[in-house]
């Protein structure tokens, strides 16, 4: 059986790419090849790196709290900011341009990108349920025992 522990690592190891990918690349470009930038994000340039810097900041947050945090709400806001991202991802490949993401093209990159956020939130979501399935289990056998020294 799989520990819970494993797949909380799994679930960090698979958004470092991710998170790399979102900060390195915007930060860089914008300062050794702001024109570049311009060129591939257009006029939303200034809009689509701040969210793709916000987006990595967050992602290097959420590896910490994968990895140790036990708080509920916190691995709920990474799974929806996580889905959010991933969401964006796939209006942008329909042409639309959305958070000043211009249209994606869906290159071999950005699909492993978000494959490997997916795997992210589906460790998240294995650590929250297993989180609660294991407090249940704990309610269930202090009930029992209570009962028993009744």
């Amino acid at each position: 059986m799989i520990t819970t522990r494993s797949v909380r690592r799994i679930g960090a190891v698979a958004i470092v790419v991710p998170t790399l990918d979102h900060l390195l690349g915007p930060t860089l470009g914008i300062i050794f090849a702001p024109t570049l930038m311009y060129t591939v994000f257009g006029p939303g340039a200034v809009p689509a790196i701040v969210f793709f810097i916000v987006l990595g900041i967050f992602q290097l947050v959420w590896i910490r709290v994968l990895l140790k945090s036990t708080n509920r709400p916190l691995l709920i806001v990474g799974i929806l900011g996580s889905l959010v991202s991933i969401i964006i991802y796939f209006i942008s490949l329909s042409g639309l341009t959305i958070f000043g993401v211009p249209p994606q093209n869906g290159g071999v990159f950005a699909i492993l990108i978000k494959t490997l956020e997916a795997v992210f939130v589906l460790a998240s979501i294995y650590v929250l349920t297993e989180r609660e399935s294991s407090n249940n289990g704990n309610l269930a056998g202090r009930a029992n025992s209570d009962s028993r020294s009744a």
